[in-house]
């Protein structure tokens, strides 16, 4: 399990969105991720062996910290789950076996499972964390008041701190693409002559073609979710993006994908597909009606990596139903529909007509003075 100490106080760490940086809450010093050395191991069972605590730079680990670089994840896994004792406080953590990073219930110490991040199984590249938990509950609550229908669950505190900050598992594909489209274009033509209508219908071929260069297309690694919302949080600014360090992590939750490249690679070539018929068609001219008859792709140069993509989620059940909210952790753009509750109308009805018999009764008391 990794640790990640306050070189000046000893002080748990965790990455500060805001900053970019890991942050101590203790005594406010911050540091970059690149200060914590992090040395991947080459295979996941060389990784699982040594889930521990990485040894901190200048802050070599005396006292409780020593004890808690030795303490060693217990693995009593049965089925998906894992059960892990905290190195910090000894508390059992249980969590699902392809999980990467997520936090202890009891002491909240920051927990990163670095045999989850080995072999194939290592991220190349992160983007981090830009948003923070301020605002994602502001943007939460904006979206929410937003109808004064939406359910008083909605607005609830502990509904609100169920949001949880999360990297997602995603391939980035790159390739370079060649497009080859046969298109029947028709025009039409109507006259009258007399009482006689004419109608002329000219057909033409058209062959045009398109290349392109494509460069990190992402898609969730990640079975559980729904590609289609996944999909919807996009864009991600990749010029932003950070050689994968397991610092960033700190603080947030993580699965491993369960989904591999070549699964998911049609997806981003289907996405490729569509930009390079429109280059296609933007050239073919124009008809009254349009048919492709024919259209070849072929690419090239293929490559896939695996990247860490930030995410604020949250998953909410209202009357049998789930709803799932969720912002792009680095730009903001939100996802997610906040259901209406008719009932909502009458217990606002309800609440005026009872401001109105207060306000009705001060006035009669003081009319009486």
């Amino acid at each position: 399990m990794a640790k990640y100490s306050c070189k000046n106080c000893g002080a748990e760490l965790f990455f500060d969105p805001k900053k970019g940086k890991l942050h101590c809450d203790y005594c406010g010093t911050d540091y970059d991720p690149s200060e914590y050395a992090y040395k991947p191991e080459p295979d996941a069972a060389a990784g699982a062996a040594k889930d521990q605590t990485i040894a901190q730079p200048g802050n070599e680990g005396t006292g409780a910290d020593a004890a808690a670089t030795d303490e060693k994840a217990t693995d009593d896994s049965t089925g998906n789950l894992v059960v892990y004792k905290c190195p910090n406080c000894g508390a059992e953590v249980i969590t699902s076996k392809d999980t990467v990073a997520t936090t202890c219930v009891y002491c909240n110490r920051a927990i990163t499972l670095e045999g989850n991040l080995a072999g194939t199984f290592r991220p190349d590249y992160v983007v981090p964390f830009e948003k923070d938990r301020k605002d994602v509950e502001a943007a939460y609550l904006s979206l929410c008041k937003k109808s004064i229908l939406t359910p008083r669950l909605f607005t609830k505190q502990a509904t609100i701190k169920k949001i949880k900050g999360m990297y997602i598992p995603y391939w980035l594909y790159s390739f370079d693409g060649d497009a080859s489209i046969q298109v029947l274009g028709k025009n039409t033509r109507m006259w009258t002559t007399g009482d006689t209508e004419f109608t002329e219908t000219s057909s033409y071929s058209v062959s045009e073609e398109a290349t392109g260069s494509f460069r990190y297309i992402p898609a969730d690694a990640l079975k559980g979710m729904d590609n289609v919302l996944m999909d919807s949080i996009e864009p991600f600014d990749f010029s932003k993006m950070k050689s994968f360090n397991p610092a960033f992590l700190a603080g947030f939750y993580t699965q491993k994908w369960d989904d591999d490249s070549k699964t998911n690679e049609p997806r981003a070539k289907n996405r490729a597909k569509e930009s390079l018929a429109n280059a296609a068609m933007a050239n073919v001219g124009s008809f009254d009606e349009m048919h492709i008859q024919q259209e070849n792709f072929t690419w090239t140069n293929n490559k896939a990596e695996y990247a860490m993509l930030p995410l604020w989620m949250m998953y909410t059940e209202y009357k049998g139903k789930n709803y799932i909210f969720g912002m792009n952790g680095q730009t903001g753009k939100i996802m997610g529909k906040i259901p209406k509750d008719p009932m909502r109308i009458a217990e606002i009805i309800g609440g005026v007509l009872i401001i109105s018999q207060i306000i009705m009764m001060i006035i009669r008391v003081l009319g009486v003075m």
